[in-house]
């Protein structure tokens, strides 16, 4: 249980961090002209970046029901609040998803990250959540 709330606290702590890449700061020189924004498409490398993400919140939400079926699981609260901060963690994160001037270089090396540090959350947690069960 304590490796399984270890490695929510980090996996919280990393898509926190990609929050604090994606900060975007206005030059000081900015005009505040109003310019016509042209719509861009997204790029094949942003397309499969989304794709990973989705794959990983979706392996998420299936440890997230395996925690809400056991009701030993969910009478420990130290363990729903920090499912529920990573929750509200990849809900964030998803919001770069919104337009592909949002996914620069640099906010997609972190959610590159984020996703290998929460399949590794993952798969770890849905082990551990299989000892429990049997």
């Amino acid at each position: 249980m304590k490796k399984l709330l270890v490695l929510i606290m980090i996996l919280t702590m990393t898509l926190g961090l990609v929050a604090c890449k994606g900060d975007n700061i206005t030059p000081a020189g900015a005009t505040s002209e109003t310019t016509q924004v042209e719509e861009k498409e997204f790029t094949a490398e942003q397309q499969a970046l989304a794709q990973e993400f989705i794959s990983m919140a979706e392996e998420f939400d299936e440890v997230a029901d395996k925690v809400n079926a056991s009701p030993e699981l969910l009478s420990n609260e130290e363990l729903v609040t920090a499912m529920n901060d990573l929750s509200n963690e990849i809900i964030k994160a998803d919001e770069y998803f919104a337009s592909p001037e949002t996914l620069t270089p640099e906010v997609m090396g972190a959610l590159t990250v984020a996703i290998d540090v929460g399949r590794t959350f993952i798969a770890e947690a849905s082990d551990a959540l299989d000892e429990i069960e049997d």
